[in-house]
């Protein structure tokens, strides 16, 4: 006690209690708790806003990194939505690896790495399948796309609906649910042997043949389940929905001129012109909307009918020109974003002004690629 009181460690308190002193740094600390009340999330004013549903702070994935990683290493973030990750990765002397299904997640992480001077290529993962953008539109467009098929009620979900044959009878076809994933798409053992003793067991009685199609094939181990069960007399047929689905997607198109005026900006001589862009499939989409509506304006009258104009503007959200090869993979020299009221974001800097059409570039592009409101993309050849 005396050795304490003369190194001023000890404390008297009022009612004459005796307390020894500790100090802050020679305590080990506190652990992390479980919930991180400090971080707030981003609201609609804060400067890190991007317009993306799941964007999270800076400082939460700041705080993720420094305690998991070490400066020089690789932080992958395989669901990147608005490019967060990436970002504070490349701030905090890391390296990333941003994966998103979604265009618009990757071009929103592309104007956040290069407004913060970070350096990264976009490369496109093929899967043997043309890369969609928007699986629901494909899953709807299938059944039209199969010949012969049509819905069936006395089949359960897990088939699409069925054929039906003069000699068969009725024919339920499998599709794999594209919007499921990437494991979904696969047919392995696992899944065909589901498919033998269990959906093919449960079909109405009668049925002498079933089509299942896949996207991918473990063909080794669905030989081995096929050879091993004998346990169903209906022939399970399969085919490959590759064949089905080259011819889903229906291009959007677009026609365009480079205006001989020239732009206005000294590094970008060349002025792009969007004349007129078209898209059935929003088209298509409005309508259901409008019709629903006027359906419903009874009820609602405050409801007001979305028109779309003869050149189709309205249904572009982006356009990407890219100057320097015909072939590979495809790179934005000029992007173009129209906001959500109509004013241009180009090269991933907010212009203030309505968009009127026009890109400046640098020089005449040799590939361009649209984006349309729902958030299909095309790409085409300049000839």
């Amino acid at each position: 006690m005396e050795k304490m009181d003369k190194e001023g460690r000890l404390y008297i308190t009022k009612t004459g209690g005796i307390r020894s002193k500790v100090y802050l740094d020679e305590l080990p600390g506190m652990r992390a708790q479980c919930i991180w009340a400090d971080i707030n999330p981003v609201n609609s004013q804060a400067k890190e806003k991007n317009d993306y549903a799941t964007q999270k702070p800076e400082a939460l994935l700041e705080r993720i990194i420094k305690a998991s990683s070490n400066e020089g290493m690789v932080v992958a973030d395989f669901f990147g939505g608005s490019g967060v990750t990436a970002a504070v990765a490349a701030k905090s002397g890391r390296k990333f690896i941003h994966v998103d299904v979604n265009v618009n997640s990757v071009q929103t992480t592309r104007d956040r790495l290069e407004s913060i001077g970070a350096k990264f290529d976009i490369m496109d993962v093929m899967d043997g399948v043309h890369l969609f953008r928007n699986p629901v539109q494909t899953m709807d467009k299938l059944k039209t796309l199969i010949p012969g098929l049509r819905d069936e009620a006395s089949l359960n979900s897990f088939w699409i609906g069925a054929m039906h044959d003069s000699r068969l009878g009725m024919i339920p076809v499998y599709v794999p649910d594209l919007k499921a994933g990437g494991t979904s798409r696969l047919l392995d053992g696992l899944m065909m042997a589901r498919i033998l003793k269990q959906e093919v067991r449960n079909l109405p009685d009668g049925v002498k043949k079933a089509i299942v199609y896949y996207v991918e094939i473990d063909q080794e181990a669905v030989d081995k389940v096929r050879k091993r069960d004998k346990s169903t007399l209906v022939d399970v047929e399969l085919r490959d929905l590759k064949d089905v689905l080259c011819d889903v997607v229906m291009d959007d198109k677009l026609e365009w001129e480079m205006d001989e005026k020239g732009s206005s900006e000294l590094l970008a001589p060349q002025l792009f012109r969007v004349k007129s862009f078209e898209s059935d499939y929003v088209r298509g989409k409005i309508a259901e909307f409008n019709e629903a509506g006027l359906l419903n304006a009874a009820k609602d009258k405050k409801f007001k009918e979305v028109k779309i104009s003869d050149e189709g503007l309205e249904m572009l959200e982006a356009v990407f020109l890219d100057c320097g090869k015909k072939k590979g993979v495809f790179h934005a020299d000029v992007s173009l974003k129209i906001d959500k009221f109509g004013y241009a974001i180009l090269n991933g800097a907010k212009t203030g002004k309505l968009w009127d059409g026009t890109i400046p570039c640098p020089s005449k592009p040799i590939r361009i690629r649209t984006r349309n409101i729902c958030g299909d993309e095309t790409e085409f050849v300049c000839e």
